[in-house]
This record gives structure tokens, sequence and C-alpha cells, in this order.
């Protein structure tokens, strides 16, 4: 069977000021709203990025990228080595009636707050969910491997991208795009989770 890799086809918003930052998270803020005034299910995909260590006793870098994904239209990445946390991405992220979803995302989340000082609520790690919608017992699942179990689709294998420099000055069309992606397979994956029923 051919499997179609998955890539994002929507819009990708660029912010990497502080004002950059702040009226895109306005605009998910919006955007919630909007879904809540229609009843709509509300979930953000998320996913952070940082410039990684290759060296024995040396950190990773500080948080640098977060990417959040609330439709197929429209995905905003933030810059925050740059920009850093602004007053509504802070609103937005600590808001904990707004599901964040992804895999690993505690991981991401305990990133933030050590980085950034910002407490990222309402988790939903999609690994878990997972979990409850198969039988097999738990197990840990990768983005990669979910996206072929429940979309039947293959994730772009990029990890020159994903293991590169994420503080640089500028993002490349290549880690936009790949930043994009994450988010928005995550949040394609939950409510594609969310329309099976769990397991008994």
């Amino acid at each position: 069977m051919m499997l179609r890799t998955l890539a994002y086809g929507g819009r990708v918003i660029y912010s990497r000021t502080a004002c950059e930052v702040e009226r895109s998270a306005e605009k998910i803020l919006r955007l919630v709203e909007e879904r809540r005034s229609k009843e709509e299910a509300v979930a953000l995909g998320f996913d952070m990025e940082w410039k990684p260590s290759f060296k024995k006793g040396v950190s990773p870098g500080k948080a640098a990228v977060m990417q959040i994904c609330g439709d197929m239209d429209n995905c905003y990445v933030f810059h925050i080595f740059h920009s850093g946390i602004s007053q509504n991405l802070q609103l937005l992220l600590e808001n904990n009636t707004i599901p964040k979803v992804g895999v690993g995302i505690a991981i991401d989340a305990k990133k933030a707050f050590k980085d950034h000082n910002v407490c990222v609520s309402s988790l939903v790690d999609l690994s878990t969910l997972a979990n409850q919608k198969v039988h097999g017992g738990p197990s840990k699942r990768s983005l990669s491997s979910l996206s072929l179990e429940f979309l039947h689709q293959e994730l772009p294998k990029e990890n020159f991208i994903r293991l590169g420099n994420w503080e640089t000055d500028i993002l490349s069309e290549k880690q936009l795009d790949y930043a994009a992606t994450d988010a928005y397979i995550s949040w394609k994956l939950y409510h594609a989770l969310m329309e099976l029923p769990n397991v008994d």
C-alpha cells in the first residue's frame, strides 16, 4: 500500500517580534471564542523546538520556537527566542479551558516553564489518548507512528531540520514548514482520536 506523506498545506504565520507575537496570539484567542460561540470543539496542536546539544556536559539551548495550530487553514510559529512570551501568548498558554495537544507535551510544558516562566495548562498527550482508543495495553507512541496508525499518512523524515539551529536570526522556509507540520498533525490527530470510542 502506498502511503501519502503528510504535509501542512495551509498558511504559516511567522511571528518574530514581541508585537507580532502579541497580535498572532490575539488572533488565536479570537478563533477559540468564535469556535465556542458556535459550540464547536476547541483544541490547539502544540509543539516546541530548541537547539540541541551534541557535547557531553553542555545543556540544550533555550526553548526557541513555539508552534500552535487550531485549524487546517492557519498555523502560528512563534520565534520566542527573540520575542519572549507576550501577554496574550501567556494568557493563551495558561488558560486551562483550552486543550493543548501533542506528543510528549509535558516535556515541552516543563521546558517552557524552565526557560520562559510560563505554565502551559490543559495538556493532552496524544500517545496517552491513543492508548484509550486501542486494545493491547499502554505503549509510548511517537507522532510519526500515530500518524501512520490513525491517519494512514507518513511524516516527512527531516531530522536534519529538527536537529538544526532554532536560535537563528530568521527561520528558513524549511524550518517553518517543519514546525507548522508538527503542530498541524497534532491538531489533526486529536480530532481523529476523539471520534473513536474508548476501549473497555
